[in-house]
C-alpha cells in the first residue's frame, strides 16, 4: 500500500511543499501519460507556535487559520470545551467564545489533536489531548501565503469523452484515511474500459480556506462522469452522488444513499452538469482531522472490496451514453442543485418550469 509510505511524510498542508512531494512521488508511480494542471492556491505556514500549561510545554495544535497571543486562565481568559459531537459544530463554540469577551480557546479530546478550521482568525484556537486546568499561554504566529500548485492528471485510455476517478493528495495531520488510503484505492481500481476514455485526477487543496480549490481550476469539458474517493473507512460507505447514479450504489457496501454533499472534490463536477458521485464514510468522525487518523487492521480487506466495487461501477457506467444518464435523471429533477448548509447537502433549485401552470392575474 503506497499510503503507508506517504503517512511517513508527515503532514501535507493544502499548496505546500509536502504536497507537491505526494503528487512526484505518485507521478513516478503510474507510467501513463499525464501532465500538470496548474492550481493557484494558499498555502498555509505556521512560524512558531507553542502551548505551555501551567509554565509547563505540552502537546497541542493550531486551529487553521488562527493565530495570536494570549496567558490567562482557564475558564477566565482562555475558555476550554469538550470537542463536540461533530466536527462543524466547533464554529457554534467559537462564536459563544467570542461573545463571552474570550481571548484564546482550547478544544480537548482524550487522547488526540486535530486541525478543524475556525470561522475566523480574532483570536488563537488550539487543540489540546487532554482537559486543562489552570494557567495557559499560546504563542502562534501564522498566515496564509499565495501559492502554485497542481492537479495531476494521468490519462490510461484515450477517448471522446472521458470518465474520471480522483482523489486528493493534501490533509491535516496524519492523514491516513482522509486521504492517503484513497489514492491506493484509485491505483487498485484501474479496469480496462472500451466505450470511453479514462482518466485519473490527484488534486491539490481539497482542505482549505475554500473548499476544494484543486477540482474547482480543473478542467471539465470532456468529462463523461466523475467519480471522487474521499474520507473512506471501514467498513461501508455513503454514496453521495447526483440521483442519475444512485442505480450503482447496490455495488458498495452502504451505509446510506444521499444527495451530492458540497463538501468534496466532486461538487464542482456537479455545478457543472456532469453526473457525479463521491464515496466517503462519515464513521471516520471520532479521527476527522485528527493525529488518530491512522491504518487499522480492516483496511487492506476493505481496499480489495471497494476497489472491486469501483471496477464494477467503471464497467457499468462505460456501457451508457450521456442520453442515458439524462433520461435517469429526467426522473427526479434537472441538473440544478442549491447548498443546504444546515443539513450540510444539497436539493433541487426550484425553477419556473417546475412550478407548474400559475393562475392568471385578475
Amino acid at each position: 500500500m503506497i499510503s503507508l509510505d506517504l503517512l511517513k511524510l508527515g503532514e501535507a498542508i493544502h499548496g505546500s511543499e509536502k504536497e507537491k512531494e505526494i503528487l512526484s512521488i505518485l507521478e513516478k508511480r503510474l507510467k501513463n501519460d499525464n501532465k500538470r494542471i496548474e492550481v493557484k492556491t494558499k498555502e498555509w505556514v505556521i512560524n512558531n507556535f507553542s502551548v505551555k500549561l501551567n509554565g509547563k510545554e505540552v502537546t497541542s495544535s493550531l486551529a487553521p487559520y488562527t493565530k495570536g497571543y494570549v496567558k490567562g486562565k482557564v475558564g477566565r481568559e482562555i475558555l476550554a470545551f469538550p470537542f463536540p459531537d461533530h466536527p462543524f459544530k466547533v464554529k457554534d463554540f467559537y462564536s459563544y467564545a467570542l461573545s463571552q469577551g474570550a481571548e484564546g480557546i482550547i478544544f480537548y479530546e482524550e487522547g488526540k489533536i486535530r486541525r478543524i478550521i475556525m470561522p475566523d482568525v480574532k483570536i488563537p484556537v488550539i487543540f489540546l489531548p487532554f482537559k486543562p486546568e489552570g494557567y495557559v499561554e499560546i504563542e502562534a504566529e501564522s498566515f496564509l501565503r499565495d501559492s502554485t500548485s497542481y492537479n495531476l492528471e494521468f490519462t490510461i485510455k484515450e477517448g471522446d469523452d472521458y470518465i474520471l476517478l480522483g482523489a486528493h493528495v493534501d490533509h491535516w495531520l496524519s492523514g491516513f484515511h482522509d486521504n492517503l488510503f484513497s489514492i491506493d484505492v484509485v491505483l487498485n481500481s484501474l479496469t480496462e474500459v472500451k466505450n470511453h476514455g479514462l482518466k485519473v485526477v490527484f488534486f491539490s487543496s481539497e482542505e482549505g480556506p475554500k473548499c476544494c480549490t484543486g477540482s474547482l481550476q480543473h478542467p471539465k469539458d470532456d468529462i463523461f462522469t466523475a467519480i471522487i474517493l474521499d474520507a473512506l473507512y471501514p467498513s461501508r460507505v455513503v454514496y453521495s452522488s447526483t440521483p442519475d447514479l444512485w442505480d450503482f450504489a447496490g455495488l458498495f457496501p452502504l451505509k446510506r444513499i444521499e444527495m451530492p454533499t458540497p463538501f468534496s472534490d466532486h461538487f464542482s463536477f456537479v455545478q457543472k452538469g456532469i453526473p457525479s458521485l463521491v464515496l466517503y464514510n462519515d464513521d471516520l468522525i471520532p479521527y476527522y482531522h485528527s493525529d488518530k487518523d491512522l491504518p487499522n487492521s480492516r483496511d487492506e480487506k476493505f481496499l480489495t472490496e471497494i476497489s472491486e466495487s469501483v471496477k464494477l461501477l467503471l464497467h457499468e457506467l462505460d456501457k451508457l451514453s450521456m442520453k442515458d444518464l439524462n433520461e435517469r435523471m429526467s426522473k427526479f429533477g434537472e441538473r440544478k442543485f442549491v447548498v443546504d448548509y444546515v443539513n450540510l447537502t444539497t436539493s433541487f433549485a426550484i425553477s419556473s418550469n417546475s412550478l407548474g401552470p400559475r393562475l392568471k392575474s385578475p
